[in-house]
């Protein structure tokens, strides 16, 4: 206990009865928990009677070993899926099925969805049904209880194929456990007499299954102690409710609520930062953060005039960070809201040569989607890529097997032609080759596809690539998985964003060199595992892990918080919990970007600063990089401004040129239009 603050202490102490504790972010949250069963196991209570349990394999085995180095005792310590399997394996028999079940994973679920539907269905159908299901189960939403008819049918039927071959998928283990507990009480009171004493981590990312789930193991003791923090609740998405966090006093009545204020790991700037963003959202436990480390330095924020300038930015405050002040690149991270971001910062990166790596995801250009989209424009380019025909001849799908796919190999090799000049001549009845019909007809498709583009090589870059994207169905390939979509959607959108960037920076742009350079970009992003590497990741990715110095970049309106939020005042408190996040990762330095134009979504776009920016209160952030480019009058059409020469006017039009941001401005006084550029105009607000 020495070497616990009061706080960490109490909580560690209580015995019985529920208790909440809000463990903030850097407050030694595993630490209170092996602490607290350490003391369970002094006071005498039985190892068995103790259950703990997490969300991943990978926390469940450190609290494990934990417990065990201080203790010397072994304690169930598991997430909620291997504890709902240990149960069902003893008493799945009351449901039907035999207690040798089989565990589907994704694929061998998707196999048995498929059985269901009487017609062929698209795969990307039967993955979107699939996704609906689990959602529905881990609501606790039964087949009859679903709104949408054929839904309810499908669901209903892959119930009773599933329970045919004695197989669960996922979620059932959470689903039938708690359907066994309601339907059986007399099964769930051995489960109860069994753990008199519960811990639950990470509590405010419980979904509905694994909230019932505990409120049922608890139900006669009420000794649970559930350990988490609703500021940090970022995985709605997931089917995470952070209402099950925020009514654990309902849930629980005369439950005990300790705050663990005391963070270990941020300066003291950074934290009263973050309380301070945080205290904009209105579900959440109050706390207030604080530390012993010291003031620290203030927040650096810039507002570059493009994207480019921003990630030119982060690359020499990085070369700062790393030559002048000792800190390891292992130590910093790059932060942003959705993958696509990464591809300006890996660009300015492989260019400055700082090493860098992609935790949870894949380098821009090694991306899937990336690779196809760039492998038909080598098709379009030149027709002897036999590799890039045959990456694209089935996106979308038309029947080319590997078999017939060599087999045209050798007949182009044959006949001397490459290989699309060879599947020009098959489909235009110039050559004879064996085909189904189905397979003349997709060929066919292909080379039509292909022989268009060619026509167009002459036309802007980025037009040719979004025109390879729309005429090859390439959207509708993406949508067969509906839950990746989006995502790799945006990342195509901003490989044509790329390129209408590129061929603005070049003397000769050209599809070969284009492709060229994006080889380079892509073979130099080999890294070698054993050297240092900045981090690079999406926010999401960044829970429970911690930097010396981090840069949170885009942070504009639409990117971050997205889109998807704006209209949704829950959504939008979520958002402002990732950035919160996103801050207190960040031990000694934190860098707020942002960029006031930039192509977005393949558009050149202006963007404005993310409100989370403005509900920082300027003394957070240092001198230096204070000002977020009001002085340069960031403006927007309708906004009323005023020039010492011309007067009042009204901005017509903004947008990017050579010179940087311009604006079209109309002064009725003057009775003209103007075209000024903002750095020179020194425009100001008309009520100023």
């Amino acid at each position: 206990m020495e070497n616990l603050n009061p706080q960490q202490q109490v909580a560690v102490e209580h015995v019985e009865g529920p208790l909440l504790v809000l463990a903030g972010a850097g407050s030694g949250k595993t630490r209170i928990v092996t602490q607290r069963v350490a003391h369970l196991l002094e006071l005498g209570v039985p190892s068995s009677e103790i259950l703990a349990v997490t969300f991943t394999n990978k926390a469940a085995d450190e609290m494990r070993h934990r417990i065990l180095h201080l203790t010397h005792q072994s304690v169930l310590t598991c997430t909620f899926h291997s504890l709902c399997a240990r149960i069902l394996r003893e008493s799945i028999a009351t449901l039907g099925y035999s207690r040798d079940f089989t565990i589907y994973d994704e694929e061998d679920s998707e196999k048995v969805l498929k059985e269901c539907f009487a017609s062929k269905e698209e795969k990307g159908e039967i993955r979107s049904v699939r996704s609906q299901i689990s959602q529905a189960k881990n609501a606790l939403i039964d087949p009859e209880k679903v709104e949408e008819k054929p839904l309810q049918d499908i669901y209903s039927l892959y119930n009773q194929k599933l329970k045919h071959y004695n197989a669960l998928d996922f979620d059932d283990l959470l689903f039938l456990t708690v359907k066994l507990f309601e339907g059986r009480p007399e099964i769930l009171e051995q489960y109860q007499k069994r753990w008199s004493f519960i811990l639950i981590d990470e509590y405010q990312d419980t979904n509905a299954a694994q909230y019932m789930l505990t409120k049922l193991l608890a139900e006669q003791h009420r000794n649970v102690f559930a350990v988490g923090d609703p500021d940090q609740s970022i995985y709605s998405w997931r089917g995470a409710n952070i209402h099950n966090i925020l009514n654990f006093e309902r849930d629980f009545p005369g439950a005990k609520v300790i705050p663990l204020e005391q963070n270990y790991r941020s300066r003291s700037n950074i934290l009263e930062a973050a309380n301070a963003l945080i205290r904009h959202n209105q579900s959440r436990y109050e706390k207030n953060l604080w530390s012993q480390r010291g003031e620290g330095e203030k927040i650096g924020l810039y507002v570059g005039e493009n994207d480019h300038a921003e990630a030119d930015f982060v690359v020499k405050e990085l070369y700062t960070l790393h030559r002048r002040k000792n800190v390891s690149l292992n130590d910093c991270v790059i932060f942003y809201r959705t993958n696509f971001q990464s591809r300006i910062f890996e660009d300015h990166l492989l260019k400055e040569r700082v090493p860098y790596v992609i935790v949870g995801g894949l380098s821009f250009y090694q991306r899937r989607e990336i690779k196809d989209v760039l492998a038909l424009l080598r098709i379009v380019l030149s027709g002897t890529d036999f590799l890039a025909f045959v990456r694209t001849i089935n996106i979308p799908k038309r029947g080319l097997g590997e078999a017939t796919l060599e087999k045209l190999r050798e007949f182009a090799d044959g006949r001397q032609q490459n290989i699309f000049d060879a599947c020009a001549a098959i489909v235009e009845g110039r050559a004879q080759f064996k085909l189904s019909s189905k397979q003349i007809e997709g060929l066919k498709e292909y080379v039509k596809v292909i022989a268009s583009l060619r026509e167009m090589t002459g036309r802007p870059l980025h037009e040719l690539i979004s025109e390879a994207i729309e005429r090859s169905r390439y959207l509708e390939y993406l949508r067969e998985d509906p839950e990746s979509y989006e995502e790799r959607r945006d990342n195509i959108e901003e490989l044509v964003s790329k390129a209408a960037e590129w061929e603005e920076e070049v003397e000769q742009p050209s599809l070969a060199a284009f492709l060229e350079e994006l080889t380079l970009k892509s073979s130099a992003d080999e890294k070698d595992p054993s050297g240092e590497h900045v981090k690079m990741m999406t926010l999401h990715n960044g829970k429970g892990l911690e930097f010396t110095a981090v840069f949170l970049v885009g942070m504009e309106e639409e990117l971050f918080p997205h889109a998807n939020a704006l209209e949704d005042p829950e959504a939008l408190e979520e958002e402002r919990r990732l950035c919160y996040v996103g801050m207190t990762r960040a031990k000694e330095y934190l860098f707020l970007t942002a960029s006031r134009f930039r192509y977005l979504w393949g558009m050149p776009r202006l963007m404005r600063p993310s409100r989370f920016i403005k509900e920082i209160p300027d003394e957070f952030f240092s001198d230096e990089t204070r000002e977020i480019g009001e002085s340069e009058g960031h403006y927007e059409p309708g906004d009323q401004v005023y020039h010492k020469d011309f007067g009042p006017g009204v901005v017509q039009k903004s947008y990017q040129t050579s010179l940087g941001l311009t604006y079209d401005v109309f002064f009725p006084q003057a009775k003209t239009t103007r075209s000024l550029v903002a750095k020179f105009a020194k425009l100001s607000r008309k009520s100023e």
